[in-house]
């Protein structure tokens, strides 16, 4: 049963991130209409949550404890939808 949670969280991990990296990319004009309104603290958050969830997408898995769990979704996950509610709303 641990596979298939794990194949679903990988899943949701790669499509959130390439959500945000679809968005940021192709759409800037959501998050800014000039570049001196670019909300930059939230779209930090953003942008860490995106690479933590890349990171957990890919499968790849840190032998350091605190490394684990930065690169996990229990991380990843909230800081997309903080980082995604204040920069996108």
């Amino acid at each position: 049963m641990s596979g298939i949670v794990n194949f679903i969280a990988r899943t949701v991990s790669a499509v959130a991130a390439l959500a945000v990296t679809a968005a940021v990319i192709f759409f800037p004009r959501l998050i800014a209409t000039d570049m001196h309104h670019v909300p930059h603290e939230q779209l930090v958050i953003l942008l860490l949550g995106m690479s933590a969830a890349y990171v957990h997408a890919f499968g790849f898995t840190p032998e350091n404890r605190w490394l684990k769990w930065v690169f996990s979704p229990v991380v990843a996950w909230p800081l997309l939808l903080i980082g995604g509610w204040s920069v996108f709303y």
